[in-house]
């Protein structure tokens, strides 16, 4: 009786076989070449053998190409192109290396762990040494966002209604929103997710960081999906954000000459918004403008509306918490 064949070793050996060629391989000379196929019971077993196999190895971003005669569509074989399959050196920077390392910390906490602990995997043996920097070390923290982010991304993928807590800037207290969601955007320095709100039977953009507790994937499937046309890019990043007129906001702001870049493209007076010191500039929302001018630091002071000033004071004030006063 012959050595039972490991199922890692089968898969492997097949990718060999079908990499080894450039003509399709038949099924029959597959089982006869690949140990672990002939020992199949009957031929029925084989076939249940080989498709598991194969869509273990597509999972796996193997791409097994099915050749097929182009007047009557009868499968000659399979075979593996390997322009398609090849991949180029991994010569990544010790800094890029780094983000690398805290994003598989990040997506090790979610759904998609073993997903990323593979990708780990497969980094490292292409290099001889330690492929992760030394200093990393420890758990990363989510912030709010972070952890809402993971499960609205499975909501996404398994097309599920959520229920979570939102408090918009004008409520008091959270209330629970009941959302089809239909897409997920980062823009302005904040993540937003778009979806149906069954609660208000409307279509609405909810920003994470106003999501105050867990988000609830239900078994429940998405009751209302996205038109065609439709375009996560083209949606108003700051749409969950109170909108003072029609055409968007103004604000006012003293910029340091040639300084704050990110705000003075979004200038519409004056003339030379490059050299000049006070510029108006115009967003849809505070919410776009209040990142960008918490980014420009000291290069950059509102002068008026004061609702947008206190915004600024108070994001200001919460990073400077989160990181410690210092002295």
């Amino acid at each position: 009786m012959s050595e039972r064949i490991d199922r890692t070793e089968r898969l492997l050996n097949l990718v060999i076989c079908l990499m080894a060629t450039a003509v399709p391989v038949t099924r029959a000379d597959i089982r006869r070449q690949i140990p672990g196929y002939a020992d199949a019971a009957s031929d029925a077993s084989f076939e249940r053998m080989f498709e598991r196999d194969k869509d273990e190895l597509r999972s796996m971003g193997i791409p097994v190409e099915t050749v097929q005669d182009p007047s009557t569509k009868e499968v000659l074989g399979y075979r593996i192109r390997q322009e398609s399959y090849a991949l180029p050196p991994v010569d990544l920077t010790l800094e890029e290396r780094a983000a690398v390392a805290v994003a598989a910390q990040v997506w090790g906490q979610a759904v998609v762990a073993p997903v990323a602990e593979v990708a780990m995997r497969k980094l490292e043996s292409a290099d001889d040494g330690p492929w992760v920097p030394a200093d990393i070390r420890g758990t990363v923290q989510l912030t709010t966002s972070d952890a809402a982010l993971l499960p609205l991304m499975t909501a996404l993928r398994l097309d599920r209604v959520v229920v979570f807590p939102y408090r918009t800037p004008a409520d008091q207290e959270p209330h629970t929103r009941t959302v089809s969601p239909w897409g997920l955007r980062s823009s302005g320095g904040g993540w937003f997710m778009v979806g149906h709100d069954h609660d208000r039977e409307a279509v609405r953009t909810f920003r994470l960081s106003r999501i105050t507790g867990p988000v609830n994937v239900t078994a429940q499937a998405r009751a209302v999906t996205a038109p065609d046309d439709f375009d996560i890019n083209a949606v108003d990043g700051g749409a969950a954000g109170p909108r003072m007129e029609e055409g968007g906001v103004d604000a006012v702001l003293r910029v340091a000459p040639r300084r704050a870049s990110s705000l003075r493209r979004r200038a519409v007076a004056p003339d030379d918004p490059w050299e000049a010191s006070v510029i108006t500039v115009r967003a849809h929302t505070w919410d776009q403008l209040v990142p960008l001018i918490c980014a420009a630091g000291p290069d950059a002071t509102v002068l008026e509306p004061d609702e947008l000033a206190a915004r600024v004071r108070k994001r200001l004030s919460a990073i400077r918490d989160a990181h410690g006063s210092g002295s």
